[in-house]
């Protein structure tokens, strides 16, 4: 239950989602949960929640980081559409009515705008950046703008590549590649500043750009994400650490 983030989603989530045996009219979904294993209680909590929702599937996975957790959970899903959640991020309240909308009118992959859950000048910024020039200029998608693509061309791609980290910027250029620019949707998804304050603002964005020179100049992802995580097992759980992370 790290940050408090799950319960959240879920109910964020399942407040979107309709029951068709109640109200066939609403488009359904169902929600795979790769859950690496813990201590902290979240196994138990989301049994709750899938004994309480029957769309709601916890899939125990034996994954060494967050790419394989995604492929895990890809290769249960029946869906057309997948949505990779990021586990520390809140949809719009009408987020999957507006995937689904774009999606009917032909949209292959897309993701949402993004917004940081703390008022700081560098994080707006940072939040305008990542909408208008990353996404709607480059192509490039994070994870915690929740994309969605379809899920044949997710899987004829190969899936999410197995990067300790920015395997969502290997993900957009395969994706970009095979099925052109992503659509960014209209709505905000609200995510946590939560390394932004603790770790200091000025100092967490220096780290960010200092790792994308380091990706692009060819520096092994394990080692650079060992370095963006200091040994926190935020993505990825090192033999080390007592923190498993769920996605």
């Amino acid at each position: 239950m790290r940050h408090g983030y799950i319960e959240r989603i879920l109910d964020h989530l399942m407040a979107q989602i309709s029951d068709p045996a109640s109200d066939p009219a609403i488009f359904t979904a169902e929600i795979i949960i790769a859950l690496s294993p813990s201590h902290d209680g979240t196994a138990a909590l989301i049994e709750q929640y899938a004994a309480k929702y029957p769309m709601i599937k916890s899939l125990p996975v034996t994954a060494t980081n967050r790419a394989q957790r995604l492929n895990q959970g890809l290769a249960h899903c029946q869906g057309e559409i997948v949505v990779l959640h990021h586990p520390a991020t809140l949809l719009p309240p009408d987020g999957l009515l507006q995937i689904m909308i774009a999606a009917n009118q032909g949209a292959v992959w897309g993701a949402f705008r993004h917004q940081f859950d703390w008022e700081h000048w560098l994080l707006k910024y940072t939040s305008w950046y990542s909408d208008q020039v990353r996404v709607k200029g480059k192509g490039i998608v994070y994870l915690d703008h929740c994309p969605f693509v379809r899920r044949d061309i997710l899987t004829a791609i190969g899936g999410v590549p197995e990067m300790d980290i920015f395997e969502d910027t290997a993900l957009s250029d395969r994706l970009r590649t095979t099925a052109g620019m992503p659509v960014l949707l209209a709505g905000k998804a609200i995510t946590s500043a939560r390394r932004f304050r603790q770790r200091g603002v000025y100092r967490q964005a220096l780290m960010n750009q200092w790792l994308k020179l380091c990706y692009y100049g060819g520096v092994p992802p394990a080692l650079m994400n060992r370095f963006y995580e200091q040994k926190t097992a935020i993505n990825v759980n090192y033999g080390n650490s007592s923190r498993v992370n769920l996605d």
